[in-house]
């Protein structure tokens, strides 16, 4: 038997209805309901979002990330192409 749900209310008044809401319900039970959405970045945003990505496959630690972007910062180039060039020297 399906269990009941209340309905997802058209226009909520503030942000802390919003939150009232998602806190009572799980958004699995309106999975039906959800949308497809198109996400577009910012390509400042990718390149911050690919580092990130890098730094955790790498699995650095923050003061190792800390160090890297100063060092990029000293030598004048981003964090990628720094670590791409320790690992070119060493291939």
């Amino acid at each position: 038997m399906a269990r009941s749900r209340p309905q997802i209310p058209e226009k909520f008044e503030s942000i802390e209805q919003i939150q009232n809401f998602w806190d009572k319900h799980s958004t699995s039970d309106y999975w039906d309901e959800m949308q497809d959405v198109e996400l577009q970045l910012s390509p400042a945003l990718k390149a911050k979002l690919e580092l990130r990505k890098l730094y955790h496959l790498l699995d650095f630690t923050a003061e190792q990330i800390a160090e890297i972007e100063a060092r990029a910062r000293r030598e004048k180039v981003n964090s990628k192409e720094l670590i791409r060039r320790w690992i070119l020297q060493h291939v």
